[in-house]
């Protein structure tokens, strides 16, 4: 579909793109615990995804979903490593400051850990990875509506 496409058609489901938006983040702000730190966590589990992606022969959902269970990440690629407060500020845009008070709560929650010398994780407990990994097929079962409605 082209963007000339998509936008004759967005009309038509923007409504639906919206409360997907606003499901997506509620979802992930209860896990969290507030705004702030679902963004943030958001961005530990980018960089987290972007490492695993680049470890995956093939790129398809089930190979990467594989690799990011089972926490396969490349340690010779090309992606820095190293997420530090620093860096998720430069991507989210919050302050410093806030970032770090909110990864050390991540931390206590069992979302990511810190390491002075390798930086910030996305290191899940079971619970929590099982909490995401269910979001994860609740988003692709949300976005395959949204394409079958374009497609319509």
């Amino acid at each position: 579909m082209s963007e000339n496409d998509l936008k004759k058609k967005f009309g038509s489901v923007w409504w639906r793109f919206l409360e997907f938006e606003i499901s997506r983040s509620r979802m992930i702000i209860e896990f969290a615990g507030n705004p702030i730190s679902a963004l943030i966590l958001q961005v530990v589990a980018y960089h987290h995804l972007t490492l695993v992606q680049s470890s995956a022969n093939k790129k398809n959902y089930e190979e990467i979903r594989e690799k990011w269970e089972a926490g396969d990440v490349d340690t010779k690629s090309s992606l820095p490593r190293k997420l530090s407060y620093a860096s998720i500020s430069d991507i989210s845009g919050i302050d410093k400051e806030t970032v770090r008070r909110s990864v050390k709560k991540l931390a206590e929650q069992n979302w990511v850990v810190i390491d002075q010398k390798t930086g910030i994780h996305y290191q899940p407990s079971i619970a929590n990875q099982d909490k995401l990994l269910m979001f994860n097929e609740w988003e692709l079962a949300q976005v395959g509506r949204l394409i079958a409605l374009l497609n319509d």
